[in-house]
C-alpha cells in the first residue's frame, strides 16, 4: 500500500508524459507551406527542419528519385529554384491516425527550363508524417503531374 501511494504521489507530482500527437491540421498545412517556399526559393532549411532524414530515405518527385535528404536538396530543390519555379499547393486534405498523418494536395507547377521551354503542369502529391519529439516530421513524399493542355 505504501508503494502504491508513493507511485500515485510521483505521478501526481511529475505528471504522466504524453506522447500523443497534436492532431491540428494547421500544423501540417504550415509545414507544407514552408516546403513550398523552400522549393520556390531553393532553400533547403525548411527541408532540414521538417523532414526526418533517415538511412534509406527516398523521395519521389516528377518520376525521379532522390536518396536521402541532401540528395533531394542539392540535386532537386536548389536547381529548380534557379528555373523560376512557381508552385501552388492547394486543396490540402489531412488525415491523422495516432502518431501518423498524411496529407494529399493538388499541385500546380510552372518553370522555364534552360532551353527556354515553359513547363506548366498540374497534379497531386502526398506527404507522410510521423510525430517525433513533439513535432510532425515528413518521412516520405511523392508527387506526379502532367502538362496543362
Amino acid at each position: 500500500m505504501k508503494n502504491l501511494i508513493t507511485i500515485i504521489f510521483a505521478l501526481t507530482l511529475f505528471g504522466c508524459e504524453n506522447k500523443t500527437a497534436d492532431q491540428n491540421e494547421a500544423l501540417i498545412e504550415n509545414i507544407i507551406g514552408d516546403i513550398r517556399l523552400g522549393w520556390e526559393n531553393g532553400d533547403g532549411s525548411a527541408f532540414r527542419q521538417h523532414f526526418l532524414d533517415w538511412d534509406g530515405a527516398r523521395y519521389f518527385e516528377g518520376g525521379g528519385q532522390n536518396e536521402g535528404l541532401e540528395d533531394l536538396i542539392v540535386n532537386h530543390v536548389e536547381p529548380e529554384a534557379e528555373l523560376g519555379l512557381e508552385l501552388v499547393f492547394d486543396n490540402i486534405q489531412t488525415h491523422f491516425e495516432g502518431n501518423f498523418a498524411w496529407a494529399v494536395v493538388d499541385t500546380e507547377i510552372k518553370l522555364t527550363i534552360p532551353s527556354g521551354r515553359k513547363i506548366h503542369n498540374k497534379g497531386h502529391g502526398t506527404y507522410l508524417f510521423r510525430w517525433v519529439n513533439d513535432e510532425w516530421k515528413v518521412v516520405h513524399t511523392q508527387s506526379a503531374s502532367k502538362p496543362v493542355k
